[in-house]
């Protein structure tokens, strides 16, 4: 496989919007179905035995039931390049490969379901996130821990969205936030940890039956922690029009509400 080199694969824009494993993981699923069809074949010439007795196991073809009799991929490649002392069948065209290009025309949207509980200094306008529960939907998980990874770091993302990564410029348009001791990151501290729910229905728009995940962290992040935030200063009618929201800017938005501070931290 020769992934992001243009020259030898040039179709693609590359990856975004959540597109990598639906576009390229199908590819890959039905080139290596292709290949797998292709080495059952061979074996089942060498070893006259029916291609649906054979099965793929730890890198070579064997026949079901009887494991001693089995044949590397390897070596079923280098009777494919021409290798002296074989013979394969005229249907079979030489090279243990297949090229496959997947095309969607219908998307493949995940879902997602955040839930945020936070704690709301009036008096400082800082924000503590106390609990926080992920439920997405990203179809078929192919691998657990990178849809784990992927979750965890839209989340932490979007915690920055919403509170944290500001980008200011100055009345020229010269960017005031130069360094991260303006542009604020999250860090350990403003992440919590996640409760993290997945509910896996299959996409029927490609092979994999695979959503995307790579945004389905990040994008519910805001909502929910600005909607937290709104709920817990509800007694200052407080409204949040913007991201992120600075400690600062919320005591300004507290101070214009019409509840009194007694009221609302009772």
């Amino acid at each position: 496989m020769v992934a992001g080199d243009t020259a030898a694969a040039p179709l693609g824009l590359g990856g975004f919007a959540s597109r990598q494993t639906v576009t390229a993981g199908s590819s890959v699923k039905i080139a290596a179905a292709a290949v797998a069809a292709k080495a059952r074949k061979l074996t089942g010439h060498m070893f006259e035995a029916a291609e649906e007795d054979l099965e793929i196991v730890d890198g070579e073809v064997r026949v079901v039931g009887a494991p001693q009799l089995a044949v590397k991929l390897g070596e079923l490649a280098r009777v494919l390049k021409g290798a002296p002392g074989y013979g394969f069948p005229k249907d079979i065209e030489p090279g243990l490969e297949a090229s496959a290009t997947f095309r969607i025309d219908q998307l493949a949207y995940s879902n997602a379901c955040h839930a945020v509980e936070v704690d709301v200094d009036i008096e400082t306008g800082g924000v503590r996130i106390s609990r926080y529960i992920a439920m997405q939907d990203a179809g078929h998980l192919t691998n657990p821990m990178i849809v784990e990874g992927q979750v965890h770091g839209g989340m932490a993302h979007g915690i920055g969205n919403a509170m944290l990564e500001w980008m200011g410029y100055d009345g020229a348009g010269q960017p005031l936030t130069t360094t991260f001791a303006d542009y604020l990151l999250p860090t350990s501290t403003e992440v919590p940890n996640v409760e993290t729910l997945y509910k896996e229905s299959p996409s029927p728009h490609n092979p994999l039956g695979v959503k995307g995940v790579g945004e389905v962290g990040v994008i519910p992040a805001p909502a929910a922690i600005t909607s937290a935030i709104e709920d817990a200063l509800s007694p200052f009618g407080v409204r949040i029009a913007q991201t992120p929201i600075m400690p600062h800017k919320l005591v300004e938005l507290i101070d214009k509400g019409p509840a009194d501070k007694a009221a609302a931290t009772g």
